[in-house]
């Protein structure tokens, strides 16, 4: 490449180096993606989608597994026995996506409870698809507590840590 198109590349990516800037807010979540250390709902995986006027919140759980039989009239004998039909299993996914209202400006210091309203628009399993829930999340030890409420009763109670992008 010639000298007179390296310079001013390198000049850019110097200047996008040192001008740059990282969330230091107190009101801007620091983690977008958490994978749960506790829960009432399975192995979790909590999103935060933050966009420019709006915040979704998707959480996608494992709580369990269901197992599928063979057809009574599959045929089970091949000599290669990766041929014949065999039982599995299959998990059985909790999905919820929904926008969040937050009741006052984000506060994401340590200890803080910022409650929010969720309004689910998507539910794998059409429980809570078109309702509103509570919720709040707080960050204690550098891990998220959030815990989503169905008027008084808990339905998802979770400890969270974020997740280490490689």
């Amino acid at each position: 490449m010639k000298y007179y198109l390296k310079r001013p590349l390198i000049t850019i990516f110097v200047c996008n180096l040192l001008f740059a800037k990282t969330n230091t807010s107190s009101e801007l979540i620091p983690h977008y993606v958490w994978d749960s250390d506790s829960s009432n709902i399975g192995p979790a995986q909590v999103w935060f989608q933050d966009w420019t006027d709006y915040t979704r919140l998707f959480i996608k759980s494992i709580p369990d597994t269901s197992i599928v039989e063979k057809h009574p009239y599959a045929k089970t004998d091949f000599k290669k026995t990766y041929m014949n039909a065999n039982e599995y299993k299959t998990p059985n996914y909790k999905q919820l996506l929904g926008n969040i209202n937050w009741k006052a400006i984000q506060n994401w210091k340590e200890g803080h409870s910022n409650n929010f309203e969720w309004y689910i628009d998507r539910d794998q399993n059409w429980t809570y698809t078109n309702k509103m829930l509570n919720g709040s999340a707080k960050i204690l030890n550098n891990k998220l507590h959030l815990q989503i409420k169905d008027y008084n009763k808990v339905i998802i109670d979770l400890v969270l840590r974020y997740r280490k992008y490689k």
